[in-house]
């Protein structure tokens, strides 16, 4: 056999030669090694029927010519006598024309698995695959459960991807501890390479030039699936200028080097395609308990593993229908121990590569085989970040290093791993299930208490830089939640009552609310009276803007005697400022101005200028509501002057707002817009949202006013919009109102009718006189155009009542409408003693702007 191949060879080495050609340049043109060519000529091997068919071409010979038959291919005779072909012969290689589809790419889930949320990174996907460009390279990143090898598994399956790779489609399972060898042999055989050129292919690079060779120009997809270095990715590298590549992995740095610019990152799924996804398991659960259906989509972050293995343990709940087992079964999975031990057993065939040897898959081993390739101190570092709360929040890089006590390095290393998520600048996030992870292998209490001393410090180094509280509110909120768990009251009441105040400017009265009575309860265990009473003034506070009037007068109270056996002139000040306010809401205007009176003269006492400025404005705004306008206008002005002085954005803002209300009641709306622009600015600017509320509904009424009704629309509907966030029944009421005013004065009675039954409605739940007067002012306003002239005339009549005394403008509109009812109810001698009382009470507030309205019908009915 030797001899023969030896001899029959050697006639291609002597054509090679009688043309000065060199083994290279042959090589070269027929797409192969020249270590086969070397093999061929010396009779070791055969060439394949594909290289035979390359040779014959390129010498213009043919096979019995260059000695490339056998001796069963030159002789019929010897052939029956020998079953089988020799040993020598390569196995056909598949044609050029038939694509390879590598029978180890994993199935494709059953329907109910199907790819949720991916169509667009999947389109994405194809189209870059399919551009052409020499050798593309693209790599998929993400957390542990995300769906990169779904996503991979439905490429492999496209009928397009397949249709443009004709050459076929090659699959490296890689994992922790690839096989390169295994698979490249198994590759080998899929491209047709015998099993005696396989015999001598000893090296990686020879298997790696020997496939190269093979696949030749053909357009191949080469998918290599869960690498974890570099080394790996290349050793796949092997195809030719006709192929791509896809790499998925979970280290975004590794997906990063591979593929640089089209290295994606696949995200977690969004609440709505979460919520598809569940009800695509369990349509049963989604409907019947639909709220908790939503959060549990959110506790495991719309990761698809984490959803698909909740979704099939809920689905197993439900075979009986019982809705107590279904509630039971939610219940366990609101526990993150539950949630990450939820085990699903998978075939061989669809299991990572990472984890062939575990036949059940759960979210605590997926995770843990990332956690195990870290090193002690990266391992302590990602459990020590768990008291952080995770996504949607993120913490700042000087956070993470003063609760880890680690390296900068240790963080680079956690997000090489994929395990800590970075933003830009300087800040990193947790996902939930990696954060429920580190949280429960978490047993050192160090980091609890790093958090809440960095966030503490935090609070007060930036207690007037609003932008940075936001910044990290989330994070300061845990803080002071774990405070209050293990005991460290003091700093709670010392971060608590600050950031308190934070969170009622941004109008989230709820966590305020639910913050101050956890600092009212430690101060109270201290027996820190300065800290009671600022938690008690501030709960006033809220309360008061909820609507919730006796609740805040208690709390007031409650405070006003605790400094009763203390010299606390500021406290008691703030105390005093916050009850006149109350007050006046209950229409008790005269103790409201009272205690202003006191307030104010004890903030002059104490000398701070910013308390000052406080009691101003409220002493301000109490004035205007009892008409005495030119005075509240000087208190107003007197605070911003102090306010402006300080540089305290969050009160010159308020200031300005008050200042435009007296503006436009004077009917100076020039300036009114003037200041209203400059108080949205600041508003915006310090995301001071009640204030912005107010000033949209500010700048609807003098828009409104002039005539200008698409902009007066355009404000108050974003106003409501605000107050409807905010939940601010004060707000709301008011500007349901002008809404349902602005309505009827376009011609649209159904929606003004609309917006006020909802006003109404709203007004019968606070105790409030001068806003359920103000209602009653607006249907009265309305009946009077619609002539129903007995309703109008009852609506008014209870909007004076509210009113009068000591609401003097809301008395004097209400007696000009009821004097318009008068006259056309054909008594015009009421109409004149109406619209006399009106004219009085409006001169009486100093150039109210409808006062020239009212001498003008007085006018006309003379």
């Amino acid at each position: 056999m030797g001899s023969q191949l030896h001899g029959s060879s050697s006639r291609l080495k002597v054509e090679r030669e009688l043309r000065g050609w060199s083994q290279q340049y042959v090589a070269e043109q027929i797409g192969a090694d020249r270590y086969y060519l070397s093999r061929w000529e010396h009779g070791k091997t055969l060439p394949s029927p594909y290289y035979r068919e390359k040779l014959c071409a390129l010498f213009g010979k043919n096979a019995r010519e260059l000695g490339f038959l056998s001796r069963s291919e030159q002789s019929p005779a010897s052939a029956s006598e020998e079953e089988a072909p020799s040993e020598t012969m390569a196995v056909a290689p598949p044609r050029s024309d038939v694509a390879i589809i590598d029978p180890t790419i994993p199935p494709l889930p059953g329907p109910a698995h199907d790819l949720v949320g991916r169509q667009e990174l999947l389109d994405h996907l194809k189209t870059r695959l399919r551009a052409g460009s020499p050798s593309t390279m693209m790599a998929l990143s993400g957390l542990p459960g995300v769906g990169k090898t779904a996503l991979a598994t439905a490429l492999a399956h496209d009928e397009e991807v397949r249709a443009f790779f004709q050459g076929g489609i090659l699959w490296a399972a890689v994992g922790r501890q690839p096989d390169v060898p295994g698979i490249l042999s198994r590759w080998g055989t899929l491209l047709g390479i015998s099993s005696i050129e396989a015999a001598g292919l000893t090296t990686l690079s020879a298997w790696t030039q020997a496939i190269r060779t093979a696949i030749g120009t053909r357009h191949v997809l080469i998918i290599i699936d869960d690498a974890w270095a570099l080394e790996d990715v290349v050793a796949f590298q092997i195809g030719g200028t006709g192929c791509a590549y896809l790499v998925t992995t979970r280290f975004p740095q590794l997906a990063s080097h591979a593929a640089a610019d089209d290295a994606l990152v696949v995200p977690e799924l969004s609440s709505a395609d979460s919520m598809i996804l569940l009800e695509r398991l369990v349509p049963l659960v989604v409907s019947s308990e639909q709220a908790a259906a939503g959060e549990i989509a959110q506790l495991v972050g719309g990761l698809p593993l984490a959803l698909l293995l909740t979704g099939n343990f809920l689905r197993v709940q439900t075979y009986n229908r019982q809705p107590r087992r279904v509630r039971q079964a939610i219940e366990r999975l609101r526990t993150a121990e539950m949630r990450l031990h939820l085990r699903e057993a998978q075939p061989l065939s669809q299991r990572s590569p990472s984890l062939v040897d575990v036949p059940a898959i759960s979210l605590h081993t997926l995770i843990a085989v990332s956690d195990q390739q870290l090193d002690q101190e990266a391992r302590a570092a990602l459990y020590a970040l768990s008291v952080f709360p995770p996504k949607p929040n993120t913490f700042s890089e000087e956070a993470a290093l003063a609760v880890c006590g680690c390296s900068v390095d240790i963080l680079d290393a956690l997000s090489d791993a994929g395990l800590l998520e970075s933003y830009a600048p300087d800040r990193y996030a947790l996902h939930q299930t990696i954060a429920d992870y580190a949280s429960l292998q978490r047993g050192d209490p160090a980091p609890v208490a790093l958090l809440i001393h960095y966030m503490t410090d935090y609070v007060h180094a930036n207690e007037e830089d609003y932008p940075r509280l936001e910044l990290e509110s989330a994070n300061v909120l845990t803080a002071l939640r774990l405070a209050d768990e293990h005991g460290q009251s003091a700093d709670l009441v010392a971060a608590g009552n600050i950031f308190a105040a934070f969170l009622s400017v941004r109008g989230a009265y709820t966590e305020a609310i639910s913050l101050l009575e956890r600092v009212r309860r430690a101060a109270s265990d201290l027996g820190d009276q300065q800290g009671l009473g600022t938690a008690l003034s501030q709960l006033g506070e809220i309360e008061m803007s909820q609507g919730e009037y006796q609740r805040a007068y208690d709390h007031l109270q409650e405070g006003l005697t605790l400094t009763s056996s203390r010299h606390d002139p500021m406290l008691s000040s703030q105390l005093l400022r916050m009850l006149g306010c109350v007050e006046s809401y209950q229409g008790a205007y005269h103790e409201a101005e009272s205690h202003l009176r006191q307030a104010l003269e004890l903030a002059r006492q104490t000398g701070n200028e910013e308390l000052q400025s406080l009691v101003l404005r409220s002493s301000g705004a109490v004035a205007n509501d009892l008409g005495k306008v030119a005075e509240g206008e000087r208190l107003l002005r007197e605070g911003l002057t102090l306010a402006r002085r300080i540089g305290k954005p969050e009160q010159i803002c308020p200031l300005l707002v008050n200042l435009n209300q007296v503006t436009m009641m004077r009917g100076r709306f020039a300036e009114a817009d003037k200041l209203a622009r400059e108080a949205l600015d600041i508003a915006i600017q310090i995301n001071y949202l009640p204030a912005q509320c107010l000033l949209y509904s500010h700048m609807g009424v003098a828009a409104m006013e002039q005539g200008q009704y698409e902009q007066a629309r355009a404000a108050l509907l974003q106003g409501l919009a605000l107050a409807r966030q905010l939940e601010h029944p004060e707000y709301l009421i008011g500007l349901l109102c002008n809404l349902g005013r602005l309505m009827w004065k376009q011609g649209d009675i159904s929606m003004a009718e609309t917006y006020l039954q909802e006003a109404q409605t709203k007004a019968r739940t606070i105790e409030f006189p001068w806003l359920q007067a103000g209602v009653l002012y607006e249907w009265g306003e309305l009946y009077l155009q619609q002539q129903r002239l007995q309703e109008a005339r009852a609506a008014l009549d209870e909007s004076y009542r509210l009113s009068a005394p000591d609401s003097p403008e809301g008395a004097a509109l209400a007696r000009y409408v009821q004097s318009r009812v008068a006259a056309a109810l054909n008594d015009p001698d009421l109409a004149r003693r109406y619209g006399a009382e009106s004219l009085a009470l409006l001169q009486s507030m100093e150039e109210h702007y409808r006062t020239a309205e009212v001498q003008q019908w007085l006018a006309m009915l003379a």
